[in-house]
């Protein structure tokens, strides 16, 4: 994803816990749609419609529901990653463009 939007809000989480016990598992949620910045925050003529940073809020709120499903803090991350993608998926406004499909979370 190299231009676009890009939601690293999981490391201020992670940062707040041992992030040493977490592993090496790492994920990036975003697009590459150069628009989408102005989307999540708006501009100067047009409303902000939010759609990574509720889903990273609300991904978070639900971490202990989903928890007690996974094996390891490797896997937790990655359901976390999953689910911000799918809420943020979700969020996105239905648009012409391909900004609801261009939403990945992918492994760095």
């Amino acid at each position: 994803m190299s231009s676009g939007i890009s939601m690293l809000g999981f490391t201020d989480v992670v940062n707040a816990l041992d992030y040493e016990s977490f592993g090496s598992r790492e994920y990036r949620v975003g697009t590459n749609v150069e628009y989408a910045v102005y989307v999540e925050f708006g501009t100067s003529r047009n409303q902000a419609q939010p759609f990574l940073r509720p889903a990273v809020e609300q991904a978070v709120s639900e971490l202990d529901q989903y928890a007690n499903e996974v094996d390891s803090p490797e896997e937790l991350v990655e359901h976390l990653a999953l689910k911000i993608e799918e809420y943020a998926k979700a969020n996105a406004v239905v648009d012409t463009g391909n900004l609801r499909g261009s939403i990945e979370a992918q492994r760095v």
